[in-house]
């Protein structure tokens, strides 16, 4: 793992970007690459995934809980479309949404190698278009095996998306779907995708109010996916079978087409012996023939001498007829003999040539044979060549536009860090003095509830007292009454009790609250992408804040309810005491007054909440266009 590292600091010393030890760490981790709850800025994203982009040495990567920003999730992804090793990919709490599923979409349409994704407690659902969009990427994308959806905000429009990838996708067999907000609806849509689905083995559905009936429905249709999965295994081990069979047999021919093509090599090897044995034999023929017309040209001038000899001896023929007989006779056997040897050796030297022009006629054949294969493989080679030398301008062709692009990417890239630090500067100025608001806000809020909880403590007093004069006047009348009177005295003590504990509490929660704002603050100072995630924990704090008011306002009708029934019971004895227990009854106002207070606090907070996410949209819509602008 030293090449990663050192390929690690070389792109941080060329980028300017400082070297972060919990990244050094996690490369020496083996084929993992573990970054959970690391704080990682843009500049260190985008080198992680200029790294994923090159490096084929991990296959695992996990940033779980990392609250990455926009910009770095989406260096990462874009490293991410070139990887061919990672199959397994961790992006659990970084409040994924918007854009960022966008780029998540373009990655999984380009890579072809992830078989797990974990995408829990993020924010997909919040965008349906920008869901859409991931869906249509899992639909054709082949590889995602694994994945996890949950607590991710998806609602109606999500189910339908993710029906359409149930019904078009043939590779994803687990689905993890508990504690979203799908709905009914959503369940029956999941059901409709699930009946034209034969591959999905595992759907869990668990915190999303969906009826047993449909769940039950959608398990029965896993089980059949599950049996016809089993059965696919088993025609895959059969078709392994087949084919490791098919290969063995083409093993077998291959090897008996070798031996054919020795034994047609030792074919060839014996035809060109017995070819040059027959060209020795038809020399040594044609040197035999040539001394045997030398003979020939002997005996001819040996005749002509003869006849000359004749010529001179014709004066001594009458002589010497009878020798001339003899000598005829003698001649003529002669003439026979050489005649008889001549058309032997003719029929010798036309057997020898029709021999040898068959064998020259088998030669050409298989030498014009050999030629047409030269040419087709002289060809083969020149198209080749043709080819390799397209191929090479297309590269350099492609070199020179990456590295224009290149350029144009640092000139941007220098511009929009300017921009950017611009940006940072004028959001924390407004941040300090959003603070500083809050400060004040959070301190008159302080003294109103202290001076509230004064006024409740002397109510308390007064109260306390007037029940002992109750007490005193009671205890002359009736015996009942005092027994009466003792029970609505605890239940008036424990009331203001739960009510002092409740406005203890709310300050508390103030107090968190507080010191939860100054750290979201903060976090925002550091980037826009920070901005969306504490706006999302202001939203759960709002949430939170709006259960406590309704359990306050619970709490109130139930003592109204009280009130009334101790009203009814004691009406027409106790008279005086009922006009008191109205006077009590009147101070429920001042709560309300406080729980209104309370709400506008909360109105407050939404308004700064609302106000934040439109200037990270304005923000959003200004990358887009610096995004539209780069790619014109």
């Amino acid at each position: 793992m030293e090449d990663v590292t050192d390929l690690y600091k070389q792109l941080c010393k060329k980028h300017n970007i400082e070297l972060q030890e919990c990244v050094q760490k996690a490369l020496t981790g083996g084929p993992v690459l573990d970054l959970s709850s690391q704080t990682l800025d843009v500049g260190t994203c985008a080198v992680v995934g200029k790294m994923l982009q090159v490096s084929s040495k991990f296959e695992e990567v996990s940033f779980e809980d990392c609250l990455l920003k926009e910009d770095g999730i989406k260096s990462i992804l874009l490293g991410l479309c070139g990887n061919s090793s990672v199959k397994t990919l961790v992006l659990k709490g970084n409040c994924i949404q918007g854009n960022s599923t966008d780029a998540l979409a373009k990655m999984l349409r380009h890579n072809s190698r992830i078989v797990r994704l974990s995408l829990e407690w993020n924010n997909l659902g919040l965008h349906p278009e920008s869901f859409g969009s991931f869906c249509g990427a899992l639909v054709k994308n082949s590889c995602v095996q694994y994945l996890d959806l949950r607590s991710n905000q998806l609602g109606g429009e999500a189910a339908s998306a993710l029906a359409q990838v149930l019904m078009r996708n043939c590779s994803l067999l687990s689905l993890d779907l508990r504690w979203n907000t799908l709905g009914v609806a959503g369940g029956k849509t999941l059901l409709e995708g699930l009946r034209n689905n034969r591959t999905l083995t595992l759907l869990n559905l668990i915190g999303n109010s969906i009826t047993n009936d449909i769940i039950s429905t959608i398990d029965n249709q896993i089980s059949k996916n599950k049996l016809l999965s089993l059965k696919e295994r088993e025609y895959i081990g059969q078709t392994t079978l087949l084919k490791e069979q098919l290969e063995r047999q083409e093993q077998h021919s291959s090897q008996q087409v070798k031996q054919l093509e020795d034994n047609l090599a030792q074919r060839d090897k014996a035809l060109n012996k017995t070819i040059q044995e027959g060209e020795f034999q038809t020399g040594k023929l044609q040197e035999e023939l040539s001394s045997k017309s030398l003979e020939l040209v002997a005996l001819r001038t040996k005749y002509e001498l003869i006849t000359s000899a004749l010529h001179l001896n014709q004066e001594r023929v009458s002589v010497l007829e009878e020798r001339n007989c003899t000598l005829q006779e003698d001649l003529k056997s002669s003439q026979e003999s050489a005649t008889l040897e001549k058309s032997k050796l003719k029929e010798a030297l036309d057997s020898a040539r029709a021999q040898h022009s068959e064998e020259v006629h088998a030669l050409h054949t298989t030498i014009t044979q050999l030629q047409t294969k030269i040419g087709e493989l002289t060809a083969e080679s020149e198209k080749q060549k043709q080819q390799t030398f397209d191929l090479k301008e297309t590269t350099c062709s492609l070199q020179a536009e990456i590295k224009g692009l290149k350029m144009e990417c640092d000139a941007l890239r220098s511009k929009e860090q300017t921009k950017h630090k611009e940006m940072m500067k004028n959001v924390e100025k407004q941040h300090s003095a959003e603070v500083h608001q809050l400060k004040m806000d959070h301190q008159q809020v302080e003294t109103e509830m202290r001076g509230k909880l004064a006024s409740i403590e002397a109510w308390k007093a007064e109260a306390q007292a007037e029940v002992a004069s109750l007490q005193v006047q009671l205890s002359t009348e009736r015996s009942s009454s005092q027994a009466q009177l003792l029970s609505l005295k605890k239940h008036l003590k424990a009331e203001h009790f739960a009510v002092v504990r409740g406005l203890e509490e709310q300050l508390q929660m103030m107090e968190e609250s507080r010191g939860d704002a100054e750290e979201r603050l903060r976090s925002q100072v550091a980037a826009n992408s920070a901005l969306r995630a504490t706006n999302t924990k202001l939203s759960s704090h709002i949430h939170a804040l709006n259960n406590d008011i309704t359990e306050l306002q619970a709490k109130v009708e139930s003592r109204e309810g009280e009130v009334k029934v101790a009203e009814k019971r004691i009406r027409e004895e106790f008279s005086a005491q009922i006009e008191d227990l109205q006077q009590e009854c009147k101070q429920i106002p001042k709560l309300n007054s406080i729980i209104s207070e309370q709400k506008r606090l909360i109105t407050d907070l939404e308004h700064e909440s609302d106000l934040h996410k439109r200037e990270a949209k304005l923000k959003e819509e200004e990358m887009k266009k610096m995004l539209q602008a780069y790619q014109i």
